[in-house]
C-alpha cells in the first residue's frame, strides 16, 4: 500500500512535470510567435513610413520645381516689361533729339 501511494505519487510528479515542460515550451513558441508577428510589423510600418516618405519628398519636390517654374516666369515678365519700358525711353528720347534738331 506505501509503495503503490510512491508510485503514484511519483506519477503525478511525473506528469506534473511534463505538463510543466509543455507549457513551458508553447510559452517559448507563443513568445516567439509574438516577437516575429511583432517583427513583421515594424518592418510593414517601415515600408509604409518609407513609402509616404518618398511620397513627400517627390511632392516638395514637384511643388519646388513648379514654385522655380512660376518664378522664372515672372522674372521673364519682369524683363520683358523692362524692355518695353527703356525701348518706349528710348523712342521717347530719340524722338526729343528730333524734334530739337528741327
Amino acid at each position: 500500500m506505501v509503495q503503490e501511494t510512491i508510485q503514484v505519487v511519483k506519477e503525478t510528479e511525473a506528469k506534473a512535470e511534463q505538463i510543466l515542460q509543455e507549457a513551458k515550451e508553447q510559452a517559448e513558441k507563443l513568445t516567439e510567435q509574438a516577437v516575429e508577428q511583432a517583427r513583421l510589423l515594424i518592418e510593414s510600418e517601415e515600408q509604409t513610413a518609407r513609402k509616404q516618405a518618398a511620397s513627400d519628398l517627390e511632392q516638395a519636390r514637384n511643388q519646388a520645381l513648379n514654385m522655380q517654374e512660376e518664378s522664372e516666369k515672372q522674372v521673364e515678365k519682369e524683363i520683358e516689361d523692362l524692355k518695353n519700358q527703356a525701348f518706349q525711353k528710348s523712342e521717347a528720347a530719340i524722338l526729343e533729339v528730333l524734334a530739337g534738331l528741327y
